[in-house]
């Protein structure tokens, strides 16, 4: 399986593609997902330039859509086949933020204090997930736009913070538009 992790002390040349055994098969509360497509956003570019530290080997990146290729025992809210999208606060479902340290409240956050979603398949509680707008699809970017430099395109996503993955709304109806995890140029190395 295809990752993406970052090397401290970070940076953007401080990034690797790396091969890593497939993901286990779902326990108990947990579904298996394959990534259909990644966004960068500010919070990640802080990550892997260094600027918001992390463990050596951080696969980074914390907004993942996808689909569930399987899920384990318990597990009510997904099918196989779903789309989903990553959550970047897994652990907070409702009312005010938990009123804990800053270190604790970014603990789960995918690409910070956990493996984010900068790889093909990830293994997580189902709770790291929620479903994806009915009507969405993973539209590739028109082949008429010309590829940019992963760094380049790293500082433009986050900077932007809508360029390469938006919603839009679509009579009633939401979609979105994502550069998939495949066209990133680093993995066409």
């Amino acid at each position: 399986m295809r990752a993406i992790q970052v090397r401290q002390p970070g940076g953007l040349d401080k990034l690797e593609v790396v091969s890593l055994p497939e993901p286990s098969t779902p326990g108990k509360g947990e579904i298996l997902v394959r990534f259909h497509a990644s966004s960068l956003n500010f919070h990640d570019y802080l990550i892997v330039s260094g600027k918001v530290p992390t463990e050596d080997k951080r696969i980074p990146m914390s907004d993942g859509a996808g689909e569930v290729l399987a899920v384990g025992e318990g597990v009510e809210e997904f099918q196989v086949g779903d789309k989903v999208i990553s959550l970047f606060f897994p652990n907070w479902i409702a009312g005010d933020p938990p009123n804990v340290s800053l270190p604790r409240t970014f603990a789960h956050v995918p690409g910070d204090g956990a493996d984010g979603c900068a790889r093909d398949m990830m293994t997580a509680p189902a709770g790291c997930f929620t479903r994806a707008p009915r009507g969405g699809g993973y539209r590739y970017p028109p082949s008429d736009r010309p590829d940019i430099p992963f760094g380049a395109a790293f500082r433009c996503l986050s900077l932007s913070g809508v360029r390469g993955a938006h919603w839009k709304d679509c009579d009633r109806d939401m979609s979105y538009d994502v550069y998939p995890f495949e066209a990133q140029p680093l993995l066409r190395r």
